[in-house]
């Protein structure tokens, strides 16, 4: 493996996977560090939107079904207003729906088909400037040792806790404010519809909201508090209610997970980055209301890329690049979560 190239992206989620691509196909050797396995687990309700279908296929190719959970395809949304009402919202007029998937396998897909080195188990630590090179520090779990490689441009597509922007902007980060997400797999069965992915919106089974979805005949749902909250208070009244409502019954427990998010997607306060060095996806803000980051993740990762491209064959500034071509994706993230508050008649994110 080499230790000097063109960029290195930090993260093989979609917007790491993407601007990899994007980067490979301009000829800028890249490499990919991730923390984690491949493929590693990520969790998400796996919908792939029409805008993420589209960047997908055009950058990457049709998607395998290796990838695909059951059902395959899902109609829309199906908000419950309270325990018994609810309003649909269909993927598409065409009521061809939207794939249903499972992101650990669609990641990594994306990433092994974006044309550059890859190296799981490295987890990015740190970086240092030397004139017009960033040094980057990573640990290789496997080596068991702390190891470096050198870059002229550096992306930070970790997720929403993104050590490089903590670096970058310590004062930025102390501002952020954050939420805990918690989900449950189960084997068991409901008579909620498998075909639709469920948003429950009353506040007594979340701050921010709950939901449902099955996955090759698993019972996936969770809820979601500010951080420092007490979450299962809300998930045990969720829970209680789907059982006595819904009909949910549970029975072996397959996996329980949880993750952290955070208010700059809601207020705006989007952070792109400083001079070589780019965030995209979560770790800049991009995150559409009700926890729909794939789209934004494959466009802010594709942007964040073609700055760079843009930047080295002009000798622009980089940034101010990414900060034009996000501007229509950062303006789409904001009124997405002003759409969903209308939807839940109420502030989404309360924190």
């Amino acid at each position: 493996m080499k230790d000097t190239y063109d960029s290195i992206v930090a993260g093989s989620g979609p917007s790491g996977a993407a601007a990899a691509k994007k980067l490979t196909d301009g000829g800028f050797k890249t490499l990919v560090l991730e923390k984690k396995k491949l493929p590693r687990y990520k969790m998400c309700s796996g919908i792939i939107f029409k805008k993420s279908q589209e960047i997908t296929e055009q950058h990457f190719g049709t998607i395998p079904d290796s990838v695909y959970a059951k059902p395959n395809i899902l109609k829309g949304v199906r908000f419950w207003r309270n325990d018994e009402n609810y309003s649909d919202w269909p993927f598409s007029k065409n009521s061809e729906g939207a794939p249903n998937i499972w992101r650990s396998e669609y990641d990594y897909w994306l990433v092994s088909n974006s044309g550059a080195d890859i190296m799981d188990c490295c987890e990015f630590k740190g970086f240092e400037l030397e004139d017009d090179v960033i040094i980057v520090h990573y640990f290789d779990s496997l080596k068991n040792k702390m190891l470096r490689a050198k870059c002229r441009y550096l992306i930070g597509a970790e997720g929403c806790k993104s050590s490089i922007r903590a670096m970058l902007a310590p004062e930025f980060e102390r501002n952020v404010k954050w939420f805990i997400a918690y989900q449950n797999y189960y084997e068991g069965q409901s008579r909620l519809d498998p075909d639709f992915y469920h948003g429950f919106l009353d506040q007594k089974y979340g701050e921010v909201y709950a939901w449902f979805s099955v996955k090759d005949g698993l019972q996936v749902f969770g809820t979601s508090v500010r951080k420092g909250g007490k979450i299962f208070p809300f998930l045990k009244e969720y829970q209680g209610m789907l059982e006595k409502v819904h009909g949910l019954s549970l029975k072996k427990p397959v996996r329980k997970v949880s993750c952290l998010g955070n208010n700059m997607c809601t207020t705006g306060n989007f952070y792109l980055g400083k001079g070589n060095i780019l965030l995209a996806g979560e770790a800049a803000g991009f995150l559409n209301a009700f926890g729909e980051g794939i789209s934004c993740a494959l466009s802010s990762g594709l942007s964040a890329a073609e700055a760079i491209c843009a930047g080295s064959n002009s000798g622009n500034d980089v940034i101010s690049i990414y900060h034009e071509l996000t501007k229509k994706e950062r303006r789409q993230t904001s009124v997405s979560w002003k759409m969903g508050a209308k939807i839940a008649g109420r502030d989404l994110m309360p924190l």
